[in-house]
């Protein structure tokens, strides 16, 4: 991975966009890191990717699951004048910089330039009405792969006729994936079983532990794990009970097959998607392109993930022509 890493690196600061005046800024460039659940490896991508290039000051403030934060950060974030800031997740962008046709200058920001990353459906969730340029003080990376491409891979571990989704009813993110699953089912053929969590935006564990007791007495072929952090939070939970139904995993997201145990998932890195959103800051602060022309954009190359150990766990194993091409955990 981390050969992986520093190629996304090489190429993006051999790209003809740079030039010399980029390490010649002596004022260092202000940039508040919003997240919801702490630094991830996306940060540390966005991060990394700027310190090579620029000086810059960060200023990382967590909303640790409390969304009401958020007005102090975007208060503080005009009392000094930040430059630019970045926003992890779809709940934390919309609170920042609003849904089209929502914004309210007295609650959102509409003078600081937003870079979000790691948002599933920017043109689902209301804060672009495409991926081409937004027209707004926004841009930022989509990490989410197709889910039809995702569906196509499960299908290829297992013939699914039943999919069971758990998902938080709070989350946009995950009512936009809720709503591609539901019309992709009978494209693919398969029931969708669904477990909406109700207790709020850090859902509770008891109410985790019903709910997937409800579907797996529904006998699913699959749980899928949508790219929510309330989800990722507690994806070890989830993944454990399914596991010993002898139920898999599918995961929208690398986290939970390379920590939890998922079984598999076609992702996007984490990482290589937080330097993607870096190299969009990067043109924002040096004036070399106007964020409202910058598109929003996912990254070109998807990793397809296996859990081994999960996958000896459970006797289902990837065909042969997938391990060839697998990233293997």
């Amino acid at each position: 991975m981390q050969d992986n890493r520093r190629n996304l690196l090489k190429t993006l600061l051999l790209s003809p966009l740079f030039c010399d005046k980029a390490l010649a800024q002596n004022k260092p460039y202000t940039v508040m890191i919003i997240t919801f659940r702490g630094l991830t490896t996306a940060e540390q991508g966005f991060m990394d990717f700027l310190n090579l290039r620029l000086k810059v000051d960060f200023l990382i403030r967590d909303v640790q699951g409390n969304r009401s934060l958020i007005r102090n950060f975007i208060s503080e974030a005009k009392a000094k004048r930040v430059n630019l800031i970045y926003t992890f997740g779809t709940s934390v962008t919309l609170d920042v910089v609003g849904a089209l046709g929502k914004i309210d200058p007295d609650v959102h920001l509409t003078d600081i330039p937003v870079v979000f990353n790691i948002v599933a459906d920017p043109v689902g969730a209301g804060l672009a009405s495409s991926f081409s340029a937004t027209g707004r003080n926004l841009t930022g990376v989509s990490h989410i792969v197709p889910i039809p491409d995702q569906l196509r891979l499960m299908n290829r571990f297992r013939n699914t006729q039943k999919l069971a989704v758990i998902y938080n009813s709070f989350e946009a993110n995950s009512l936009s994936t809720l709503d591609q699953l539901r019309q992709n089912a009978s494209i693919f053929k398969f029931d969708l079983i669904e477990a909406p969590l109700m207790s709020g935006q850090k859902p509770n564990l008891d109410e985790i532990i019903n709910m997937m007791d409800y579907l797996i007495s529904k006998h699913p072929d699959f749980v899928y794990l949508p790219s929510d952090s309330s989800i990722i939070e507690r994806a070890s939970q989830i993944v454990e009970i399914a596991h010993k139904a002898h139920i898999p995993t599918i995961s929208a997201t690398e986290d939970p097959i390379r920590n939890d145990g998922a079984i598999l998932g076609l992702v996007s890195n984490y990482y290589n998607a937080g330097a993607f959103a870096g190299y969009k800051a990067e043109k924002i602060l040096q004036g070399l392109e106007n964020i409202e022309n910058i598109p929003i954009e996912t990254l070109q190359r998807f990793a397809l993930l296996v859990n081994m150990k999960s996958s000896i766990r459970l006797e289902l194993y990837p065909p042969l022509d997938l391990i060839k091409i697998a990233e293997i955990i």
